[in-house]
């Protein structure tokens, strides 16, 4: 009997009105399935981005002190390191003023050590005395380059805010890119030495950068991080306080999980809508192949063997869709890196370009939702099937 099954699916599909009609179906189920990957992907993928670009810009956790500037000790560093802490960097953050070919900026400077903060921001920022790196967007908006000429105008330490700015005249070594728009449009780097110097610090900082170990099993990057924030909490008192990476943009980063669920339940009307396209080819094929139907029917092939040609049939279409699916998915991401007409306004979404994420529970999510779909609405076009009497075949034979 699995012979004659499958000589009824051969039967149903191999014509070429059948083929055609079979292919729209086909091309449109796979489309809309591909469209809500893509939706998930690209909420993923902004997820991920913001977060790495987090990471690279002040590492794991920071701290900071309540009372302003403070010395980050030897002895502090060793009681860090037996918190699960693998890279520490102290630096001195600061507000200036950016005064380069006649146009003036608000910047955010940052003093910091060469050789630690480039281990935990995996960036190449090493600034030498009188030299500055500035941030990607920073740097076109002023037309900066590496060897330009700037002029920063800084506050003369914690205790004299009210005093005239101290000028001073600096080279661009480099230009950084973090991958957030504000932050590669107001952070510039130069060495903490020459900046403690300038504004008298005397050694103190008032940011510390952590980057956490990896070695961890079983559980998220973020809650482990978050277990090292709690005991660090406890090593440093309430004289501190210690942030997470995505304290900054958390309530972005919540809104798009929200969204995510929210959007890619919206678009289930995209799938439910081919899915009454399939509908349609069923019913198709069973008015056109009606008589050939009847000669099953009469030879033997009761009405189970029947439904279940009909669900080969429509499990077939929707494989052959969620493979097709995945294809669209890599020509979607293919557009989103390279075309400049998906380049998103920095200034309004944070990052300027989007990559598709998509892992493996996302695709069997959407894959497993829109077969239940299928299977619930073109099971009544087959129990509909079912309820017709043979000898309706009979007469459609003879007509």
């Amino acid at each position: 009997m699995l012979s004659a099954t499958l000589s009824l699916i051969r039967l149903l599909l191999l014509e070429r009105s059948s083929i055609r009609f079979a292919v729209g179906v086909w091309l449109g189920l796979s489309f809309s399935i591909a469209v809500i990957l893509g939706t998930v992907g690209i909420m993923d993928g902004f997820d991920e981005t913001m977060r790495s670009a987090l990471r690279k810009s002040q590492g794991d956790i920071y701290l900071y002190g309540r009372s302003g500037f403070f010395d980050f000790s030897e002895q502090d560093k060793k009681i860090s390191e037996e918190a699960g802490i693998n890279i520490i960097s102290p630096y001195i953050q600061s507000e200036a003023f950016l005064v380069a070919k006649g146009t003036s900026k608000g910047v955010s400077v940052r003093g910091v050590e060469n050789k630690s903060f480039s281990e935990l921001s995996e960036l190449d920022i090493k600034p030498q005395s009188d030299e500055v790196v500035v941030g990607s967007e920073l740097a076109n908006l002023l037309d900066l380059k590496p060897g330009s000429k700037v002029v920063l105008a800084l506050a003369k330490g914690n205790r004299s805010i009210s005093a005239l700015p101290l000028l001073k005249r600096f080279v661009v070594s480099a230009v950084v890119t973090h991958g957030i728009y504000e932050k590669d449009l107001r952070f510039i780097y130069m060495n903490k030495n020459q900046l403690s110097e300038l504004l008298q610090l005397e050694g103190k900082v008032n940011v510390v950068a952590f980057k956490v170990n990896s070695n961890f099993k079983d559980i998220s990057v973020d809650e482990h991080i978050e277990m090292v924030q709690f005991r660090l909490e406890e090593i440093f008192g309430d004289s501190f306080r210690l942030i997470p990476y995505w304290y900054e943009y958390g309530h972005l980063l919540e809104a798009v999980k929200i969204q995510k669920v929210t959007i890619a339940l919206i678009l289930q009307i995209i799938v439910v809508v081919s899915i009454f396209n399939v509908l349609v080819f069923v019913t198709f094929l069973n008015a056109k192949k009606a008589r050939d139907i009847f000669l099953f029917q009469a030879l033997g092939m009761n009405q189970s063997h029947m439904t279940r040609a009909w669900l080969g049939v429509v499990c077939t279409l929707w494989f052959a869709s969620c493979i097709t699916s995945v294809l669209f998915v890599k020509f979607f991401g293919v557009l989103l890196a390279n075309m400049s007409l998906f380049e998103l306004p920095g200034s309004v979404y944070s990052v300027a370009r989007l990559n598709l994420v998509i892992g493996t529970t996302d695709y069997l999510l959407v894959f497993f939702s829109s077969f239940v779909w299928l299977i619930f609405i073109v099971y009544f076009a087959l129990w509909k099937i079912r309820k017709q009497p043979i000898l309706r075949g009979l007469r459609q034979e003879f007509s």
